[in-house]
């Protein structure tokens, strides 16, 4: 009979102990190897979820401070129009200052009510003055283009300007002329270029522009159909809302080492079309047969002002000083 207490039992029996105190080691450091691995994974997905709410928040905040800048820009462009049209008889600049308290008083009401402080000041001592040129419609209908007195077709609208915006032409394209030769023309004349951009009607529901200077000369055909009137954006370069590329107001002419070289705005043949316009300008020398009781006429105007902006939540402060020159060729 074998003995229990021989040493190869006794062997045996310590081997198994050994075999399974190290299997409950490396089953323990397995799973203690998952716990970290888990809280690991957690602490990342946590990270990760504050940085995107942190940056969510940034965005939100920084776009809501660029929308009110460009929804204050584009209003104010709007009040400025509106004064120069109703100014005929008045001070612009005190008009479009006390319409623009106004209306900042009222923009800081209403973003007040979301925890928005807001606030919008026009800065005079930007003010450039300028010159308001338009015609407008008369009660008899659509004058033509010719000069106050009604019978000159090629005359000066403007003299010596620098710089000119919103210049926004309205024909009535039946009354074009029916090929180029004679038509109407808008020139921008300068000491040593010129460049012009010629409208008539070669066919029904359509205008013909071209657009000339030393370097460009093309035409292009733009249907209306169904519509009489045509707007013609000399210096956003559009005509009926469409973009026409070439159409770049006075491409050419202010090309030289002064990009602000002066220049004159003519008419040429504007017995050969009826419709409105209206542009500012930042000089004039006053010989152009305009005045304020004129048709067309020429008040003094706003060429361009600066306005400060503050935008301030909880999260984000925000600042900006914008340029207001609505219409400008390069803006």
């Amino acid at each position: 009979m074998a003995d229990v207490n021989s040493p190869r039992r006794c062997g045996r029996e310590n081997g198994d102990d050994a075999d399974e105190d190290r299997a409950q080691i490396i089953l323990i450091t397995g799973l203690t190897l998952a716990v970290l691995f888990v809280a690991v994974v957690l602490l990342l997905n946590t990270v990760i979820y504050t940085e995107n709410l942190a940056t969510r928040g940034a965005d939100a905040g920084g776009a809501e401070a660029i929308e009110f800048r460009d929804g204050v820009t584009n209003d104010l462009a709007g009040i400025l129009h509106r004064e120069h049209r109703n100014a005929s008889d008045g001070d612009v600049f005190t008009e479009f200052n006390a319409s623009a308290e106004t209306y900042a008083r009222t923009v800081a009401d209403i973003r007040a009510r979301d925890g928005v402080i807001a606030d919008v000041q026009v800065k005079r001592s930007t003010l450039r003055e300028g010159h308001f040129v338009a015609q407008n419609e008369t009660a008899s209908g659509l004058r033509n283009m010719t000069a106050p007195d009604g019978s000159t077709a090629n005359w000066t609208v403007v003299n010596d300007t620098n710089r000119t915006r919103n210049f926004r032409l309205t024909v009535n394209s039946s009354s074009l002329s029916g090929g180029e030769n004679g038509a109407f023309a808008v020139v921008a004349d300068g000491a040593d270029e010129d460049w012009s951009v010629t409208l008539s009607n070669d066919s029904a529901d359509a205008i013909d522009v071209r657009v000339r200077n030393a370097t460009v000369n093309t035409t292009r055909t733009f249907s209306h159909e169904g519509v009489e009137n045509v707007t013609i954006d000399l210096t956003a370069g559009t005509v009926g809302g469409e973009r026409f590329p070439e159409l770049v107001w006075a491409g050419g002419v202010q090309s030289g080492s002064d990009p602000y070289d002066a220049y004159d705005i003519r008419y040429e043949n504007g017995d050969e079309a009826t419709g409105t316009y209206d542009l500012v300008v930042d000089e004039r020398d006053g010989s152009a047969p305009l005045d304020a009781s004129s048709r067309p006429y020429v008040t003094d105007a706003i060429y361009s002002v600066e306005v400060e902006l503050r935008h301030r939540t909880p999260g984000l402060t925000y600042g900006d000083v914008v340029r207001l020159a609505p219409g400008e060729r390069d803006a």
